[in-house]
C-alpha cells in the first residue's frame, strides 16, 4: 500500500509560546499517531503531549483524551510536577487493566451507544455468568511522550520511540530517552524477565511453532510502552521488572534566552533525521523568513515522505520575556486540542473535563463492586 494522503496541520500561540503540529499518516492502513495541544492547562502552564500508537490507536487516543486531565488534578501537580508526570504514566496503565470501560472514551460518539448496549446487555450479563475475567489489550498500545512549560521550565516524560529536542543556541539538546529493546539496560531487564529479542530489534514473546516456524502471540519494537499486556505476564515479577514497562524517564531545563524552540517528533521522523539535523532544519527555515509555525513543521513532516511509520511534529517557540504568571490570551484560554487523522473515519469528539471525571468514577466503582464481591 502506498503512503497515504492523510494530514492535519494547526498551530496557534498565548503570551508564553508559539505553538504548531502537523502529521502525516505512513503506509500501514490507519493512522496510530494522535497528539494533545494544552497551551493554558492552567495560567502559568502549557501541555503537549504525543502519542504513537502499535497495533492500533485505541491506547493512544486514550493517553491523549487523559493524560493532561489527570496529571491536572493529580495531588502533586503543583508541588512535585515530576511525580506528578509519572504517576499519570501508571495511572493510565493500570486503567487499561481494569475493565473494558475506557474504550467509551475513544468510540466515535455515533456507535458510542451501540457498544454501551452491547456491553451491559449482553457482554457483561455472560462475563457475571459465566466468571470470564476482562482481559486487558494484549497488543495494543502506545509510546508516550509529553512536555510540560511551566514559568522558566520545561519538563519532559517519556516512554517509547518519540523524541523531545530542545534548541540552545543552534545546539540539539535531547530532553526524552530512545527505548531500544538492544539498549544494554533494557535488553538486561528483558533477559531478567526470560525474554528475547528478535532480530536484535525487538521484544517477542513466543506462541510456539507452527509448520517447524516460530509463532509469536507480541513482537514490539520499543521495551516501554502503555498498555501492551502481553508483555507484561510475569507474575512472579512486580510491573517496573516486566518486559515492557510504563516507567517514564524524566528530564527537565531551564527555559533560558538561548533556549529557541522544543521539537516532539514520533518515529516517523526520527526514523530519517538526527536530532541536529531536525534542529537545523526548523533554524534553516526561521532564517529564511517563515514565522509560521505551521508551515515549518508541514514541511518537516513531508521532509521524511514517503515513509513507512506514520509522521507527526510538535513544535513549541518560547516567547522569552513573558511574565512567569501571565494569564493565556483571551482567544486561548481553556483551549483544549486534541487531533488523531484516521483516514475518513469519523473522529470522537473530545468530552469535556467533567464528562472524563464520570467515566473515570464509572470505572472506579466498577472495580470496588467487583472487589467487594470477591474478598
Amino acid at each position: 500500500m502506498g503512503a497515504s494522503n492523510s494530514r492535519h496541520v494547526e498551530g496557534g500561540e498565548n503570551v508564553r509560546i508559539k505553538y504548531a503540529a502537523a502529521s502525516v499518516q505512513g503506509q500501514k492502513d490507519k493512522m496510530e499517531d494522535v497528539y494533545a495541544l494544552v497551551p493554558d492547562l492552567d495560567h502559568t502552564t502549557s501541555f503537549f503531549g504525543l502519542y504513537d500508537g502499535h497495533s492500533g490507536a485505541e491506547v493512544a487516543m486514550l493517553c491523549a483524551r487523559l493524560f493532561h486531565t489527570e496529571l491536572r488534578v493529580h495531588p502533586n501537580y503543583q508541588t512535585n510536577l515530576n511525580n506528578a508526570i509519572r504517576s499519570v504514566f501508571s495511572r493510565l496503565d493500570e486503567l487499561l487493566q481494569q475493565s473494558n470501560e475506557w474504550r467509551g472514551l475513544v468510540t466515535p460518539a455515533s456507535t458510542n451507544w451501540i457498544r454501551r448496549l452491547i456491553n451491559a446487555v449482553i457482554i457483561e450479563p455472560w462475563r457475571c455468568k459465566w466468571g470470564v475475567p476482562y482481559i486487558p489489550p494484549q497488543n495494543l498500545g502506545s509510546s508516550v511522550t509529553v512536555a510540560v512549560a511551566r514559568g522558566s521550565r520545561v519538563t519532559v516524560g517519556n516512554v517509547g520511540d518519540s523524541r523531545c529536542v530542545a534548541s540552545r543556541n543552534g545546539q540539539a539538546i535531547q530532553l526524552s530517552t530512545d527505548h531500544m529493546p538492544s539498549h544494554r539496560i533494557e535488553r538486561r531487564r528483558i533477559e531478567r524477565a526470560g525474554g528475547k529479542l528478535y532480530l536484535d530489534k525487538y521484544v517477542a514473546v513466543e506462541a510456539g511453532r507452527v509448520a517447524g516456524f516460530r509463532a509469536y502471540r507480541g513482537m514490539l519494537a520499543t521495551s516501554r510502552a502503555i498498555g501492551g499486556f502481553v508483555f507484561k505476564q510475569n507474575k512472579n515479577l512486580p510491573p517496573e521488572e516486566q518486559l515492557v514497562i510504563c516507567n517514564p524517564d524524566i528530564r527537565s531545563m531551564e527555559i533560558t534566552d538561548d533556549v529557541e524552540f522544543l521539537v516532539i517528533a514520533s518515529y516517523g521522523i526520527w526514523a530519517y533525521m538526527t536530532s541536529q539535523a531536525v534542529v537545523e532544519f526548523v533554524h534553516e527555515q526561521l532564517r529564511s523568513g517563515q514565522t509560521d509555525l505551521r508551515v515549518i513543521c508541514e514541511r518537516l513532516v513531508h521532509h521524511v515522505q514517503p515513509s513507512r511509520p506514520d509522521t507527526t511534529a510538535i513544535l513549541i517557540q518560547f516567547k522569552h520575556g513573558a511574565p512567569d504568571g501571565a494569564e493565556g490570551s483571551e482567544e486561548d484560554s481553556d483551549d483544549q486540542e486534541i487531533k488523531s487523522d484516521a483516514g475518513d473515519e469519523e473522529q470522537p469528539l473530545v468530552p469535556d473535563r467533567e464528562t472524563i471525571s464520570r467515566a473515570l468514577e464509572f470505572v472506579r466503582s466498577k472495580q470496588r463492586e467487583y472487589k467487594g464481591k470477591t474478598s
